[in-house]
């Protein structure tokens, strides 16, 4: 399915970019929030930024404003996004609690940027201000209302934005009074931006949900439930090889994909996932086809005795079996988005070695195109009987999994 955000850039006084704000959008064609839920739009500008779309292209070098609920505030979920990169953006009228406030706090000692959105200030917001980096100044409210609050931030040493900045005669104001971003129409309108996404089951992302909100969690468990939904494990491929994760790793299996990330980081981003409105399943027969490709593949690693050993990573490769959708640079370049071991890339595009003649036999099967099976599993004196054993019981495996 398709998956959309908006990004507006920020500007320096130089008219150089500064960051890009991140900004929710349901659809390609409302260039607006539609006002659903604080905590679900995040949740999606997240979640899409680094699941559906390249953050790396949506940013390039810049930073990215991001807007946090108190909700989200509270649980931590700014941790999981690099302070390198990211500004979390607060409402004023959020942190009203000692807990918020803590968040807050917790957040500049790791070195992250807070940004006050829509802030006029007032004594009341005194400790909140104190938190403050940056000052977002709505123009469009009251020009003494304006005035009064970037008086206070000169005063404080606090840098400012100003945004909803519509005229040249608003961009020079803004100079005088000591801006030193802007941000708005008069620059540019928000950008909508579409990519695609698998979406998880709702049902695998439930109980991947219950399992590691466990006291202890079963890694087994887990790593079993996700084995099953391709969405969920190139979700989780696609984080790793983030540059913005910091993680050189080359995955050979869903099982090392877990221990990299660590189950505490994974548990807000399967909690940001779960967030989202999960209510397309129109890919369960896609994600059917490639759990069948992933079983078939480890079954008929494990007739092949020098590489038997790599069972995961056979299935690993079957499971990404989705990704072949178009002509080979399509594909290498849809696979650059996972830290995925060179022979697992390999065999996805078929370019010869032990993996590439698994994944090969298992397609030819499954398509019918006994022609190239023949040859391949004649390099392995496999008999076909055993293959097709093998398609039964992988068949059969499938039927007893309950996907909607």
């Amino acid at each position: 399915m398709n998956v959309y955000m908006a990004r507006q850039p920020i500007f320096d006084n130089e008219n150089n970019v500064y960051a890009y704000e991140l900004l929710y959008r349901s659809n390609g064609k409302e260039n607006a929030y539609n006002g659903v839920s604080g905590d679900e739009s995040t949740a999606d500008v997240v979640t899409n930024a680094f699941f559906g779309l390249d953050v790396k292209n949506i940013i390039g070098g810049a930073r990215a404003f991001i807007n946090f609920t108190g909700n989200l505030l509270k649980r931590g979920i700014p941790k999981m996004i690099s302070p390198e990169i990211l500004v979390v953006e607060v409402l004023e009228n959020q942190l009203t609690d000692d807990d918020l406030l803590d968040a807050c706090m917790e957040l500049k000692e790791l070195g992250y940027m807070i940004a006050l959105d829509d802030f006029e200030y007032s004594s009341a917001y005194s400790e909140l201000f104190q938190l403050g980096d940056l000052v977002k100044i709505d123009f469009r409210t009251p020009q003494k209302s304006i005035e009064e609050t970037a008086y206070v931030c000169r005063y404080s040493n606090k840098l400012m934005l100003a945004e909803k900045i519509e005229t040249r005669e608003e961009f020079e104001y803004a100079k005088k009074l000591g801006c030193t971003y802007m941000q708005g129409y008069y620059f540019a309108k928000p950008a909508i931006m579409s990519g695609s996404s698998v979406q998880p089951l709702p049902l695998n992302l439930m109980k991947v949900m219950q399992l590691i909100s466990e006291p202890e969690p079963d890694v087994d468990a887990i790593v079993e439930v996700m084995s099953r939904d391709t969405a969920m494990c190139q979700r989780i491929l696609r984080l790793i090889n983030s540059a913005y994760f910091g993680v050189s790793n080359k995955v050979a299996s869903i099982n090392q994909a877990i221990l990299i990330l660590g189950l505490d980081y994974l548990r807000e981003w399967v909690y940001l996932m779960g967030m989202q409105k999960l209510t397309h399943n129109d890919n369960t027969e896609a994600m059917k086809t490639s759990l069948l490709m992933a079983k078939l593949c480890r079954k008929i690693s494990l007739l092949i005795p020098e590489d038997s050993e790599n069972a995961e990573s056979f299935y690993l490769m079957g499971l990404l079996s989705m990704v072949v959708f178009s002509g080979e640079r399509a594909l290498a370049q849809a696979l650059d988005e996972f830290p995925l071991t060179n022979d697992i890339k390999r065999g996805l595009l078929r370019r010869g070695g032990i993996y590439s003649d698994v994944f090969e036999t298992a397609l030819s099967y499954t398509n019918a195109d006994w022609e190239r099976f023949e040859e391949i599993i004649g390099k392995y004196n496999i008999d076909s009987a055993s293959i097709t054993d093998l398609f039964v019981e992988c068949t059969q495996e499938i039927e007893k999994i309950q996907m909607v």
